[in-house]
């Protein structure tokens, strides 16, 4: 009873030596939370509400003050903790204090005690004040509703979490260093670390492996700092669109574990350690390892990028900035300048792991550019032809990039996807690195098409994704020359129904979605469809139909003559326009928008006055063609194509000419995205101006 009661008497003792702080917490509290509730809510009473809007201005203001959206209480909160963990064992830096802490007659758990339950204290006595002064001032400017107490509860609740969360990394920081310097630089580094490592394997990946495809950060990035932890907690919760139960989980889980080792570290903490940076002198070679590898890796990496020489400079600086840095460390160590130059066995370790590390991405020792498992290792295989889905357009409120498509086309039927990745495999295997690289950057982020390096015609990129049996997926990237066999595989692929059916924009948007119809011609000019809801129902499905059972290789040879544009309506007053190709062989769709009174217009020779064409030469030279003879026009205009998608896989549409287009009735030019097919008259053009 005596040891409680000193206990209890203790922390008391604390928070009054502490009470300056105790009343800075307190004040600010009180401007965060009431005083700035006051000031908002005033305002939104002159607020006029729309008479559709479900939450009244006055309850969202006061949500967005007491709840988790207040991003000035989640900034102060995250202060307020690392300060009261540094100066709960301040003490600790202070030869005199610890000896005169560490001779009271009270065990070291009951000493950790007095400090951290005074910091706790100081922090939860303001803060739910202060929340509750808020929820009144609510109360009285009708700012609460129904949803209020769950809602504040859980701000509280995950507000406490995040106060704990940096409390104990701070006390953990203070108890493993020796002075208020390393301390500090202890603490950032538990906040970063996580992301420093990952950092480094990331972007060693990307420079490395060439058909490595990194779409998007694995879910346990979230994880690798609290503070980013609770940021994207909080916008869960904000946007409504995700659970953060796994959250709450994970921060009780790493408060239990890091307040464990504070204890346990507390207990066998040498009270001499005042005088050093670091409490305990054994794990300095571990602190500098564990440091200095990921640091000079991500640094060397971002100095090096764009290099002629890249592995070369990747090398030197990364050995450089390596040297230079346990150089720092060990003066952090010892504060001494001639120790630091010394060579140590840490620092050598170091070296060695570095070069085992660069020699083996060089070299490729675990084969990630050449895997290719087994048939009888894969579940399903998934495919992503850039140059099939990036040519259609897809509303944009959907998720529609390579690794969402992915996850959708998953097929157990999957020898065409198998020999496409051989292929890949292949291809990389049979071309030097040195001299041509297989898959380049930008194809990771947007993929487009590009011509060989040895002239000998278009490339294909192509993203594959292995679902394994044994529960692991593994995304690859392949770059490889466009050829019969690829075509001949991509169209078993494509004109599967299950795969066709996920990929099609069709299979997002029906026509019950459909606010507006309109009609953008050849002539770039757009034109609504004024008709009833039963006809342009009709147009609708009557276009989903022809594009939904049109093959890979009827899109590659068929012209496009316009775009269908569907306006959708998304939220009230917005509304978003997708745009569909409408190629010449849409006989139906073509025969309804002409009775509907919008037909889709071709160019006429006798409407041209001029057209310009435009190209470049093999050795950069710009040339241009003015054709005004009405036979020549009459045989290009039937080969044009309104392109506003990309290069598609098989496309007969030529890139290498660009048109700018002079009326008889406007004396006006117009350039839009009008390309020559492929054929005879694209021949005649290139030679006639002299083009490779």
């Amino acid at each position: 009873m005596t040891s409680r009661n000193y206990l209890f008497n203790s922390i008391k003792e604390n928070i009054r030596r502490n009470f300056y702080l105790f009343i800075l917490i307190i004040l600010g509290f009180l401007t965060i939370f009431p005083l700035r509730t006051i000031m908002v809510l005033d305002r939104a009473k002159g607020i006029i509400p729309p008479t559709d809007i479900e939450i009244p201005p006055m309850q969202t203001e006061f949500l967005n003050c007491i709840g988790m959206e207040n991003a000035i209480a989640t900034i102060f909160i995250g202060v307020i903790a690392v300060l009261l963990g540094v100066t709960g064992f301040y003490y600790l830096y202070s030869g005199e204090k610890t000896d005169f802490y560490h001779s009271l007659p009270l065990k070291r758990e009951e000493l950790f005690v007095i400090p951290f339950f005074s910091g706790l204290f100081m922090f939860l006595v303001p803060y739910l004040l202060s929340v509750g002064i808020t929820y009144l001032v609510g109360i009285a400017y009708h700012g609460v509703n129904a949803q209020s107490g769950v809602q504040v509860i859980a701000a509280i609740g995950m507000n406490i979490l995040f106060f704990l969360e940096l409390y104990v990394f701070a006390i953990l920081a203070v108890l493993l260093t020796g002075n208020l310097f390393t301390g500090a630089l202890a603490f950032i580094g538990f906040m970063s670390y996580g992301w420093i490592v990952y950092g480094a394997y990331f972007y060693m990946n990307n420079m490395f492996f060439d058909t490595l495809a990194q779409f998007k950060e694995p879910g346990i990035t979230k994880y690798l700092s609290p503070i980013i932890t609770h940021l994207d907690a909080v916008d869960l919760w904000a946007a409504e669109i995700g659970d953060i139960k796994g959250y709450i989980v994970y921060a009780v889980i790493l408060i239990i574990v890091v307040l464990a080792a504070d204890v346990c570290i507390y207990k066998v903490r040498p009270s001499e350690s005042f005088h050093k940076s670091i409490a305990f002198k054994k794990l300095q070679p571990v602190i500098k390892v564990c440091a200095v590898l990921p640091i000079s890796i991500l640094a060397s990496l971002f100095f090096c990028a764009g290099m002629e020489h890249e592995f070369l400079w990747l090398c030197v600086s990364v050995i450089l900035l390596s040297l230079v840095l346990s150089c720092v460390f060990e003066f952090l160590f010892t504060m001494d300048i001639r120790k630091c130059i010394r060579p140590k066995m840490s620092t050598g370790v170091i070296l060695a792991v570095l070069t085992v590390l660069l020699a083996g991405y060089k070299i490729d020792i675990f084969g990630v550019d050449e895997y290719l498992p087994e048939k009888e290792e894969i579940e399903t295989m998934s495919v992503y032809f850039p140059s099939i889905n990036e040519r259609i357009n897809v509303p944009v409120h959907y998720d529609y990039g390579p690794d969402e498509q992915m996850e959708k086309n998953q097929t157990k039927d999957f020898d065409a996807i198998y020999e496409i990745a051989r292929l890949g495999v292949n291809y990389y295997q049979e071309n030097d690195k040195e001299n041509n690289q297989v898959a380049p950057d930008y194809l990771r982020g947007e993929t487009v098409w590009a011509t060989a390096d040895d002239g000998s015609g278009t490339m294909v990129s192509v993203y594959i994704r292995y679902h394994l049996k044994n529960g692991r997926t593994v995304n690859r990237a392949y770059y490889l020359p466009e050829s019969k066999e690829i075509l001949a595989l991509a169209s078993d692929i494509y004109d599967n129904w299950d795969y066709k059916k996920a990929m099609l924009p069709t299979g997002y948007l029906s026509e019950k979605d459909i606010e507006y119809l309109y009609v953008k011609d050849i002539y770039d000019k757009r034109l609504q469809i004024n008709a009833s809801e039963d006809v342009i129902d009709n147009i609708y499905k009557t276009y989903k139909g022809e594009l939904e059972s049109m093959t890979l290789e009827q899109s590659s040879k068929d012209r496009i003559l316009g775009y269908l544009s569907v306006e959708e309506k998304i939220e009230e007053n917005y509304n978003q326009t997708t745009d569909f190709p409408i190629y010449e062989s849409f006989t139906k769709t073509k025969e309804l928008l002409e009775s509907a009174g919008q037909p889709l217009k071709e160019l006429s020779a006798d409407e041209v006055l001029s057209v310009t064409v435009y190209g470049t030469k093999s050795d950069g030279e710009y040339v241009e063609e003015v054709i005004t003879d009405k036979e020549e026009l009459e045989k290009l205009l039937p080969n044009l194509t309104y392109e506003m998608g990309r290069y598609g896989l098989g496309s007969k549409v030529s890139y290498e000419l660009n048109m700018n287009i002079l009326f008889e009735d406007r004396g006006t030019q117009m350039q839009s995205n009008l390309y020559v097919m492929e054929g005879e008259v694209l021949n005649d053009l290139l030679e006639k101006m002299n083009i490779d």
